[in-house]
């Protein structure tokens, strides 16, 4: 099921809250369950094979949480980590690897074509990191199983994020006050969940057209293939960041908090900073799965820069089976071992706001690798970028310009959605500017493209 579909909005969300709401007076475990339930079929809705999959991953992992709660044992929790990866890697990257040994070893290997199950990556990391916390003993408390799959499968933030802790979530469910209508948080919810709509719908999908045009077809004009990369360079940022903030919003109308996965990214003043900001909850999983185990910045300036170097490259190898975006993942690997040596080992500095202008550039380079299909339509691009055929200005075309602005005005200029929802009251304009865009973006519904990170 889809956030911005009038399933989920007219029918989907109303009736689970309600429902949700009636029981949690009553018996909160009945509440729980209810919302379990409707979490599976929200998953399910998209193809009915996933229900054994999440259901199958939550199951097992469970079993060796218990195991581990009983005994902390390193061979049962090295076992849970390896069946999780073995698991997100067969469905992700069972043909990537076996095309790749087909075209290094000359072999003919049958690909099996699989169906990506949405959001594997994300409840297989969560799942990973709950392991990690029980293993270590830092959870606060031991939490139910019922808990455990709301931990999992809460339909907000199931499919794309955020990716959540254990204590920053099943906490909350157990909270009393939590379990009664808030007024304030709904009213909250709906206004985050508008915003997020709005950009998802009113800009993602629009800067969507202009990008798949160039990078479909590259243009020969270079001012047509700057917009088209720029042009993705605000569909993503609109697009992930929309769903996040329909996520924040959705589960805050159930009084459950997320935690902030975007706060101005584009405003970023390295790339450091930027990765502070973009998809912050990826990042603090990867921080401590892999950067910290490796050594992270506690064995010398060598070790570091590798350390920095290995997570960024899974990083591009967990965004997707292509080594597109490895070699996406890899180039901001190399731009924080450089930010690292400039910044930390030679003590150097840039002036804040040439620095903002080097960072934007760069992610927007970056950009080009992720988007683009392979290695000949990559370079296709640059040299589109740096070496066209001409520079003639096309005819302007006013849709477009107004697009532009209004990209960049929300992303360099105004308040990220984090601060506006603390600030958030209840008002009657507010209300109205809710209404307005929930209202507006379903009348191009029909234009609905897939979120991008449905894909990883």
């Amino acid at each position: 099921m889809l956030f911005p579909s009038f399933t989920f909005i007219l029918g989907f969300l109303p009736v689970v809250g309600i429902v949700y709401f009636l029981l949690a007076g009553k018996n909160s475990v009945a509440a729980r369950v209810w919302l379990v339930a409707a979490s599976l079929v929200f998953y399910s809705w998209f193809n009915w094979s996933y229900f054994f999959i999440i259901a199958g991953s939550i199951i097992g992992n469970h079993i060796f949480a218990t195991l581990l709660y009983r005994k902390r044992s390193k061979l049962i929790f090295i076992l849970g980590i390896c069946c999780n990866v073995l698991l997100l890697g067969y469905f992700k990257y069972y043909d990537f690897f076996v095309e790749n040994i087909n075209h290094i070893f000359r072999t003919s290997w049958t690909l099996k074509r699989i169906l990506l199950p949405l959001g594997i990556s994300f409840f297989t990391f969560q799942q990973i990191s709950f392991l990690q916390e029980v293993y270590s003993r830092t959870l606060q408390k031991r939490y139910s199983f019922i808990n455990y799959c709301l931990f999992v499968c809460f339909f907000p933030q199931l499919i794309a994020g955020p990716i959540v802790l254990p204590d920053e979530m099943m906490s909350q469910f157990d909270e009393e006050k939590n379990r009664k209508v808030d007024a304030g948080n709904i009213a909250t919810g709906l206004y985050v969940f508008s915003l997020g709509l709005a950009k998802k719908i009113l800009l993602a999908d629009f800067f969507a057209v202009i990008a798949d045009n160039g990078f479909t077809v590259c243009p020969g004009n270079g001012f047509a293939v700057w917009s088209s990369v720029l042009a993705y360079m605000f569909q993503i940022y609109f697009d992930f960041s929309g769903y996040c903030d329909m996520a924040i919003g959705v589960a805050l109308m159930f009084n459950i908090k997320l935690p902030v996965n975007f706060n101005s990214p584009y405003r970023a003043d390295s790339i450091t900073d930027f990765w502070r900001k973009w998809h912050i909850t990826l990042g603090r999983f990867l921080m401590s799965a892999i950067y910290i185990p490796l050594g992270g910045n506690r064995q010398g300036k060598f070790r570091t820069c590798c350390n920095l170097a290995i997570t960024f490259f899974v990083s591009g190898l967990w965004h997707g089976a292509s080594w597109m975006f490895v070699l996406w993942g890899m180039i901001h690997g190399a731009a924080l071992v450089v930010h690292r040596i400039w910044s930390k080992f030679l003590g150097l500095a840039m002036p804040e706001r040439m620095a903002r202008i080097v960072t934007f550039f760069f992610v927007m380079l970056a950009w080009v690798p992720f988007r683009a299909e392979n290695w000949s339509k990559t370079k296709e691009i640059y040299c589109g970028m740096f070496f066209p055929e001409s520079w003639k200005i096309p005819a302007v075309d006013m849709k477009n310009l107004l697009l532009f602005a209004a990209g960049f005005i929300i992303v360099l200029f105004l308040k990220p959605v984090c601060e506006v929802e603390k600030k958030f009251r209840p008002t009657w304009v507010n209300a109205v500017i809710s209404t307005a865009l929930i209202v507006v973006s379903m009348f191009f519904f029909v234009k609905y493209s897939p979120f991008i990170y449905f894909n990883f």
